[in-house]
């Protein structure tokens, strides 16, 4: 070989062996997504080895090998013919070691009938190593026999080994994301779950309504910021003739006469207004924003004893739903528990004065 023909191969052999150190300085600094990065490096290693194809396939387990990325020749063979050894795919797989194929056509480890009928004519297989294991293979080909050196073979198998680095990497991340995100979704499932359990615990089975604690909750809440919530008043509802009702009908129908009149007492009340079910046949409702406290709240208390009072069916018989109500208009420096008795005291005034004219 003359001299300068030497020095040009030498040139070109440095240039070869420098453009594999970019690539794999650029793999070693990939961070993301995988599938764009796979893209990049498949396309890396064809122009680095001159290839007419390349693909990066990944162990599926029981469902064979996956498709991760596939350029040129490669695009056109499915999974099931890398599966079926149409390249050296499965071998290299098996045996954990780079395979290099100089002539598909003389080469048993390709199936007979793709070296009869695919432009196959070189291959080079590489694993993709982590730590002690393979995760799939790196495979270029061309339609020319004798196609690759061993610096082809060298660049391959150091790039499968960075691909293989780096994919490990990825994927020990996406499994962590996996694990995170069905940490998070237990967790918002537990959060989920308390919240049912606070929500009953606060809630009246019966009728929906918020229980005695819930209502004492809200109500101590005004009293402590009076300043801020303006005029509020307490009314509390005693059913008339309910231990009739159960008496006579049963305990069925009492309890839809409670589901009814919780209906009417959400239906009358503004959306502000907060309701509640003491227990029995004993209701509770905390009306705010009053303009003319007294006067506004007898009107109220006057509209729901003429809303439960409408004749209606339940349980195949018609009730009217007679309540006794009374109320009290929070005064500066009031409790929660002095509003709720001095409320419970007028209703029983009431009560009493209709017995009294009975």
């Amino acid at each position: 070989m003359l001299p300068w023909a030497s020095a040009a191969h030498g040139r070109s052999e440095y240039t070869r062996l420098r453009n594999v150190v970019d690539a794999l300085v650029r793999i070693a600094e990939h961070a993301g997504d995988t599938g764009p990065f796979l893209d990049e490096a498949t396309a890396t290693v064809m122009e680095l080895t001159r290839a007419t194809g390349a693909v990066v396939l990944t162990s599926g387990g029981p469902d064979g090998l996956q498709v991760r990325s596939a350029r040129g020749q490669m695009r056109h063979i499915d999974r099931a013919a890398f599966d079926a050894g149409h390249t050296l795919a499965p071998a290299c797989l098996r045996s954990h070691e780079a395979l290099h194929s100089n002539d598909v056509q003389g080469d048993d480890r390709v199936s007979v009938r793709v070296r009869k009928g695919r432009a196959l004519r070189s291959l080079i297989c590489t694993p993709l190593r982590y730590g002690d294991g393979v995760l799939g293979v790196l495979e270029v080909c061309s339609s020319v026999v004798h196609a690759f050196d061993e610096i082809d073979a060298q660049a391959v198998a150091l790039i499968g080994n960075a691909l293989g680095g780096a994919l490990g990497r990825q994927l020990e991340l996406d499994e962590k994301a996996r694990l995170l995100a069905r940490l998070e979704t237990a967790l918002e499932a537990t959060r989920a779950q308390a919240r049912r359990y606070q929500d009953a615990a606060l809630c009246d089975p019966l009728t929906g309504l918020p229980n005695r604690t819930h209502f004492l909750q809200r109500l101590h809440a005004l009293c402590e910021h009076e300043q801020r919530a303006g005029t509020f008043a307490v009314l509390f509802l005693d059913l008339d003739g309910f231990k009739e009702i159960n008496d006579r009908h049963g305990h069925a129908t009492g309890d839809a006469v409670l589901r009814e009149a919780a209906q009417d007492l959400r239906a009358r009340m503004r959306e502000g207004d907060f309701i509640g079910r003491l227990g029995g046949d004993e209701f509770v409702v905390l009306v705010a924003g009053l303009r003319e406290g007294v006067r506004d709240v007898s009107i109220i208390a006057e509209h729901l004893q003429q809303a439960l009072a409408r004749p209606r069916p339940v349980e195949n018989i018609e009730v009217g739903i007679k309540a006794s109500i009374g109320w009290v208009v929070h005064e500066p420096g009031s409790s929660a528990s002095t509003l709720l008795a001095r409320a419970d005291e007028a209703m029983y005034r009431q009560k009493n004065a209709k017995r009294g004219s009975s």
